[in-house]
C-alpha cells in the first residue's frame, strides 16, 4: 500500500458553482420546463399552414391601433377575414363594444376562437364561421379586418371595392396594390394600414353654387379625383380632389379668378357642401349627376 493519503472526492455542490452560472441556471430552469411541455390543445403554432395563408398572430397593440384607425365604434360590424385564434373579433367586441364576425376555414381554430369568445366574456358579441372567405356575405360589414398574403388581398379587391362606400378596411401589413391606403400607422415595427370605400363620383355633373352654374366633369382612380369645371365657356383644372367614403373635397378657380375651394357629401346622383374663397362668406354648393 501506499502510504499517501487519498485526496477527497470534490463533489459540486450550489456553494462551489459560480455564483453567476448558478444563478443562469435558477432563471433558466422555469423556461426550460415551459419548453418541454406541449402547446395547449388547439393552440396554432406561428407558420402553421391553412387553406389559404399561413397563421402568423397579429400584435395585440396592433389590432388596437388597427381598430382604432378604422374608427369603430358600438355602432360597427366587424368582419375580419382570416380569424385564425378569434384575437381581432375579440379585441373588437371587448374593447370596442362592436359586434364581430370572424371568417375561418380550418374547424380546430373556429372552435379554440368561440372557447376564447366564451372565456373573454363576449360571446354574445362575437361569432365565428368555417367558412371559405371568398364566399362570404360583406353586406353587413362596417369594418373589415385582414392580414392575408398579397395574392389574396389584390383577389379581394374588387368585392371590396364593391362594398358601401365609407365601409373602413384595415390590413396587417399588405397593402391593396395600386389602392393607395388612407391612413398607414407603425406599431412594433410592422405596419396597419386603413383604407375607406370611396363613393362613385365619376361623371358629368352640374354645380351651382350662389347664382353660378358650371359643368363639372371628374374622373376617379379609387379614391383620387381630377377633371374640369367650365363656366360660359371657361375651363378650370379640377384641383386637390378626393373622396374619403362619401366625403368629397376639391377646387378650382371660379368665374371671378378666385380659387375656390368645396367640402360636402355624396349620396348617389347627389353632393352638396360648403364652399370658400378668401375673403368672402362661406356658401352652399349643390350638384347633380347628368
Amino acid at each position: 500500500m501506499s502510504g499517501k493519503a487519498e485526496k477527497p472526492i470534490m463533489r459540486p455542490t450550489a456553494d462551489r458553482i459560480p455564483a453567476a452560472l448558478f444563478a443562469l441556471v435558477v432563471l433558466l430552469a422555469p423556461a426550460l420546463i415551459f419548453a418541454a411541455q406541449d402547446p395547449p390543445a388547439g393552440q396554432p403554432q406561428v407558420g402553421q399552414p391553412g387553406k389559404d395563408v399561413v397563421w402568423v398572430p397579429t400584435p395585440y397593440r396592433l389590432i388596437e391601433r388597427m381598430l382604432q384607425m378604422a374608427d369603430t365604434t358600438s355602432k360597427d360590424v366587424v368582419v375580419d377575414l382570416g380569424s385564425g385564434d378569434g384575437r381581432i373579433p375579440i379585441a373588437a367586441a371587448k374593447k370596442f363594444g362592436a359586434r364581430s364576425l370572424g371568417i375561418e376555414y380550418e374547424a380546430d381554430l373556429v372552435q379554440l376562437s368561440i372557447r376564447s369568445a366564451a372565456r373573454e366574456g363576449v360571446a354574445d358579441r362575437v361569432r365565428f364561421l368555417r367558412q371559405d372567405l371568398f364566399q362570404t356575405d360583406l353586406s353587413e360589414a362596417t369594418v373589415i379586418t385582414l392580414y392575408v398574403s398579397p395574392t389574396i388581398m389584390l383577389a379581394l379587391r374588387p368585392r371590396l371595392l364593391a362594398l358601401k362606400p365609407g365601409t373602413r378596411i384595415v390590413s396587417h401589413q399588405f397593402t391593396l396594390g395600386d389602392w393607395e391606403a388612407d391612413e398607414q400607422a407603425i406599431v412594433e415595427h410592422t405596419s396597419g394600414y386603413l383604407w375607406v370605400v370611396p363613393a362613385r363620383a365619376e361623371g358629368k355633373w352640374k354645380l351651382r353654387v350662389g347664382e353660378d352654374i358650371y359643368d363639372l366633369q371628374l374622373q376617379q382612380e379609387y379614391q383620387m379625383l381630377r377633371g374640369s369645371a367650365e363656366h360660359r365657356g371657361k375651363r378650370s383644372p379640377v384641383i386637390a380632389a378626393r373622396l374619403r367614403g362619401e366625403d368629397i373635397r376639391f377646387a378650382f378657380v371660379d368665374r371671378n379668378g378666385d380659387p375656390r375651394s368645396f367640402s360636402g357629401r355624396i349620396a348617389g346622383d347627389a353632393m352638396e357642401g360648403a364652399s370658400r374663397t378668401h375673403g368672402q362668406p362661406e356658401m352652399p354648393w349643390r350638384a347633380r349627376r347628368q
